[in-house]
């Protein structure tokens, strides 16, 4: 138990500081409706033109909260589709450490972090107890599965499958979930992550050394 509660302070604190730099930043988090036509239109431009992810700039409202006391998902019901329609539940996801991040093709300060997501996952794709998960929250994977293959990303991609429990749930994306193996909710982020911080990977790999399970 020590171990994996110093796992969880690590983990926090990149998310506290993630957290702070952002509302400092003003460039933390989006809702679909906080953007205006011209913010929308941006990113559907730079699709058209096959631009790479960090090259849009983001025109965000700066909402950001950082949420990291240990919160058990172990009874919750959430499921999630891949673009071969394969379902994975939250209950199918016990044993692992998972990385899931929510964002859509619209969200600019979502395309801002892909780049360092990715990085992060191939970084770490010899580690089979640590799954990532890139889900798109308007249940268009087909748009997104386009978007991420122009741009040459290779995370995994899911769908929404049925509504988030309030504990995943935001207002505003991107959101960055961590789950521990035993399925407590270790570190949530609302707003945009550099996911390039060494000790968010040194968290990550350190969970994955725990065999806690409720």
């Amino acid at each position: 138990m020590k171990k994996l509660n110093l796992s969880i302070v690590a983990l926090a604190m990149v998310f506290m500081t993630w957290s702070c730099g952002n509302a400092e930043n003003n460039k933390g988090s989006v809702s679909k409706d906080s953007l205006g036509n011209e913010d929308v239109e941006q990113v559907a431009g730079a699709e058209a033109a096959g631009m790479e992810a960090g090259q849009v700039e983001g025109h965000a409202k700066g909402q950001v909260e950082g949420q990291v006391e240990g919160q058990a998902v172990s009874d919750m019901q959430a499921s999630f589709k891949n673009i071969n329609g394969e379902t994975v539940s939250l209950k199918d996801l016990k044993g692992k450490v998972v990385v899931m991040n929510f964002w859509a093709t619209w969200c600019p300060p979502c395309i801002r972090e892909l780049p360092s997501l990715q990085k992060l996952s191939k970084e770490l794709a010899g580690k089979k107890d640590i799954v990532f998960m890139a889900i798109e929250v308007d249940q268009d994977i087909d748009k997104a599965a386009k978007f991420m293959a122009k741009n040459k990303y290779t995370l995994p991609l899911y769908t929404l499958d049925s509504p988030l429990p309030a504990e995943l749930a935001s207002e505003s994306i991107p959101v960055t979930v961590v789950l521990a193996k035993n399925g407590d909710i270790v570190g949530k982020h609302v707003g945009m992550m550099d996911f390039g911080s060494e000790k968010l990977k040194q968290g990550l790999i350190d969970l994955t050394k725990e065999n806690i399970r409720k």
